[in-house]
């Protein structure tokens, strides 16, 4: 009976300190900061959260530490090798395609323990079959192999923005 007494009470108690006042008095109450300003027409008066100045650096800081600059695609390995020797008989393949082929790009990799000559900056492996088929009578032991490549289109890093509209990154793609 005395921990009902107890329950009742505190119960009560908490209604009526619910029924309090509340002081609406003009002294207590902000103005809308949006009622004081008075624009003409045209003006405009743009209010940007300060959580998106923080959000915009760290995006950016986020972009520049992350910053895709080579995409996935496909090449043609018209040579490879280690050992002796390797680096003439790579460099001797990579001067023929390069005279032969001046429009298609080429590349000497090391990875080590091989040094490697490829071919073409290709999205898909459908544009590598077709360079492999133009250079087949010069070079017949070449094959398509997954890389990284050069893309068409470069990410300027530093160009990466944060939209206000939308909170969506943002970035131009533009052609080398």
């Amino acid at each position: 009976m005395r921990d009902k007494f107890i329950i009742l009470f505190t119960f009560l108690s908490v209604i009526v300190s619910a029924q309090n006042q509340v002081d609406t008095s003009a002294s207590s109450v902000q103005p809308d900061s949006l009622a004081q300003i008075i624009l003409a027409p045209g003006q405009v008066v743009e209010h940007i959260d300060s959580f998106y100045y923080k959000t915009e650096a760290l995006q950016k800081k986020i972009n520049l530490t992350k910053c895709p600059q080579l995409v996935n695609g496909y090449r043609v390995q018209l040579f490879s090798c280690s050992g002796e020797g390797c680096k003439e008989k790579a460099l001797k393949y990579y001067n023929q395609f390069l005279i032969a082929y001046p429009s298609i790009p080429v590349y000497k990799t090391w990875q080590p323990p091989t040094l490697k000559v490829r071919a073409g900056d290709c999205r898909t492996r459908f544009e590598a079959e077709e360079i492999k088929h133009q250079i087949k009578d010069d070079f017949p032991f070449v094959f398509i192999v997954p890389d990284f490549i050069n893309s068409m289109y470069k990410i300027d890093c530093e160009e990466m923005f944060f939209s206000k509209t939308d909170s969506i990154l943002s970035v131009n793609l533009r052609e080398k």
